[in-house]
């Protein structure tokens, strides 16, 4: 299915709104801008232990591109938790922390965790023109067609499901696509 110019066969859904004391167009922008100083940014979200297996299931599919569908938002709230910047990443199927680029920031909301989740973004398409697409999402290794949650994010690709939901702006990954980032402890 193409959107936008870019064919989507798999991806990502991504509760977006406000995050880290920025509003959504405050986020867009500065990613914007890390990208073109950087050539790519690292986009945060909630840890999530299954970076491997949807690492996996994005190299079954072995589509050309592989984007992010980040919700409109409305009414969603800046998650609670002290603001920290990440000051390292971990590419998913590697094991050694890499220091985040000068260029890019991560102000992460984290509370007492160390540790959250990140896309590799190589490009931000925003405004969008919303197509509605039947998607399938993959919980617990399994592909569902019943309506998509709300939160949190979701590995999904096209399918026979029920349609995606309003996204406000859409994310191009690069390989490997998913990161940890974290703070280092000393």
């Amino acid at each position: 299915m193409d959107i936008g110019g870019l064919e989507f066969e798999i991806g990502f859904w991504h509760p977006f709104g406000p995050h880290g004391g920025e509003t959504e167009e405050e986020i867009i922008a500065r990613k914007r801008d890390e990208i073109k100083e950087n050539g790519w940014t690292l986009w945060s979200f909630q840890f999530r232990s299954t970076l491997k297996a949807w690492y996996q299931e994005i190299e079954k599919a072995a589509s050309r591109d592989v984007l992010v569908f980040c919700s409109e938002g409305k009414g969603a709230k800046d998650p609670a938790g002290e603001r920290k910047f990440c000051n390292y990443y971990i590419p998913v199927n590697e094991l050694t922390r890499r220091a985040i680029p000068s260029a890019i920031q991560i102000p992460h909301p984290m509370g007492i965790k160390t540790k959250g989740s990140a896309f590799i973004v190589k490009k931000i398409i925003a405004p969008v023109d919303y197509k509605a697409a039947p998607i399938e999402w993959l919980k617990d290794s399994q592909w569902q067609t019943a309506a998509l949650p709300t939160r949190p994010e979701y590995l999904i690709r096209s399918g026979r499901g029920q349609a995606m939901r309003k996204f406000r702006a859409m994310l191009e990954l690069q390989a490997p696509y998913l990161a940890e980032v974290g703070i280092r402890c000393t």
